[in-house]
């Protein structure tokens, strides 16, 4: 394929693009510069919210743009400015704890972007050590959820389900009116947790939105991930790969590269696009 027919790279970070030590590895570094000189755009695609996402990359890192949280934030990476969001508003958030707490789920309430490292954790039930560890990344900013006071907006909830992951279709068809993504835990990557957003956020829905913002239609995309809340950005791109480490259901879907940890997403790039 000629290198001029494609138009964007849009990656996951953990577990692909990240090695498990959260290193992008020489190599994938040398072919996110070479992307740039082909005029290929590198589009982040990431589950990390804003906060976390500027702790893990360097300030210069060899990005164009970046959909965060999912889909529910995008940022042009150069100058760091926030040009989309997409919040779940008060009446959205209390249907979806009402919920929750009826399943009696252990759970954490994400506020508004750029403030979605806020969180409000609710987790008086047994076997939230997963959450619990997940939160005290943001100790600093980590409050006791008060039922009684509902934030007007909110970024997302994670609920815990731990061993009661056949409740994901039962509770997904009670939020009808929200986004919900079945996800493995970066934790302890056991356990699965359940992330209600928006009802429009996805990474496809977000680098669909870039390419409106941008005003370039008709455009040739890769991606490339590792997980379930990958699928809608690996269902929108035209070639899709996910590395070996993903899911053995992901590998029966996608084409499938090496691991993070053996620059899969340079194998990726190259089956494609001829440096």
């Amino acid at each position: 394929m000629p290198v001029q027919d494609i138009d964007i790279v849009a990656f996951d970070l953990d577990g692909t693009l990240l090695n498990d030590e959260k290193k992008v590895s020489p190599l994938d570094l040398q072919t996110l510069v070479q992307l740039h000189r082909l005029n290929i755009l590198r589009v982040v695609a990431t589950g990390r919210n804003y906060y976390s996402l500027l702790k893990i990359l360097p300030f210069d890192f060899p990005a164009d743009y970046v959909v965060f949280s999912s889909g529910a934030g995008i940022m042009d990476w150069k100058s760091k400015q926030i040009l989309y969001t997409r919040l779940l508003e008060k009446n959205e958030l209390k249907l979806a704890v009402d919920i929750l707490i009826q399943y009696q789920l252990n759970f954490s309430v994400h506020l508004a972007i750029p403030n979605n490292h806020h969180i409000l954790l609710h987790a008086p039930h047994p076997m939230a050590d997963d959450l619990v560890n997940y939160t005290n990344f943001y100790k600093d900013f980590v409050s006791p959820f008060n039922p009684n006071i509902i934030p007007k907006q909110a970024t997302q909830l994670i609920a815990l389900l731990n061993h009661h992951v056949y409740l994901f279709d039962e509770l997904q068809a009670k939020m009808s009116f929200a986004k919900t993504i079945l996800t493995t835990s970066p934790i302890n990557h056991q356990s699965m947790w359940m992330e209600i957003f928006h009802k429009s956020v996805s990474k496809a829905n977000g680098l669909q939105w870039l390419c409106g913002y941008l005003k370039m239609e008709h455009l040739v995309t890769i991606g490339i991930g590792n997980d379930f809340n990958d699928i809608d950005l690996l269902n929108h791109t035209h070639y899709s790969f996910v590395v070996s480490n993903a899911p053995y259901e992901l590998k029966e879907k996608y084409p499938w590269v090496k691991s993070n940890n053996e620059s899969g997403f340079t194998e990726a790039v190259a089956s494609i696009v001829k440096f």
